[in-house]
């Protein structure tokens, strides 16, 4: 009988230390603080784009398109590469149609949250100007600026974003030689972005 009675005991505590160690399988691990979070780590984006015109006299606005793309190196910073195009202006007098084109890269920071990304940019590059007799009509530009993109499912987004572009072409049609002042154009881009 005191057999019985022990093998029952030793059969319990096996059995409930059984049960232990499955329940203890299952518990999440903790998550190492050197764990990488997931995030995607490229973007293509296209966009809608007004610009100001300030490098050329007389036009107050172009409009066109901007397109670009993203590298994450981390869910906060990245770099971005970006072209706009401008042709269609607010200038309608004459045979002038200015337009502009800008090539520009630079680096990304991001402030993440559950459907919307902040980012903020500083991007350096070029631009060129074209359909006035302007020279030169190439020049150094830089921009600053940023916007926000609205996750509307697993790889799109609404973006929208706004930049001060400088550069430095003259002002008036025909002047020889390069400005020496810069001038700033306002952009606003608003479209979309796929995330891969």
């Amino acid at each position: 009988m005191k057999g019985k009675i022990l093998l029952s005991v030793v059969g319990f505590c096996a059995l409930a230390s059984g049960f232990s160690m499955m329940s203890f399988a299952q518990v999440a691990k903790p998550v190492s603080p050197d764990a990488v979070a997931e995030f995607d780590r490229y973007e293509a984006f296209a966009t809608a784009a007004y610009s100001s015109a300030n490098q050329v006299k007389g036009s107050s606005a172009l409009v066109g398109f901007n397109v670009g793309a993203s590298a994450k190196l981390k869910k906060w910073f990245g770099g971005t590469v970006d072209f706009g195009d401008y042709s269609i202006s607010s200038l309608s007098s004459g045979h002038v149609h200015p337009t502009m084109t800008t090539f520009l890269a630079g680096p990304e920071f991001y402030i993440p949250a559950d459907n919307l990304t902040a980012f903020v940019h500083v991007m350096f590059g070029g631009a060129h100007t074209g359909g006035v007799s302007i020279g030169p009509d190439v020049s150094f530009a830089y921009a600053g600026g940023g916007g926000f993109e609205y996750k509307v499912s697993s790889r799109l987004a609404i973006r929208v974003s706004g930049d001060g572009i400088r550069s430095s072409f003259t002002t008036i049609p025909l002047e020889p030689g390069a400005s020496p002042h810069a001038h700033l154009n306002a952009r606003a881009t608003g479209g979309i972005a796929y995330r891969f």
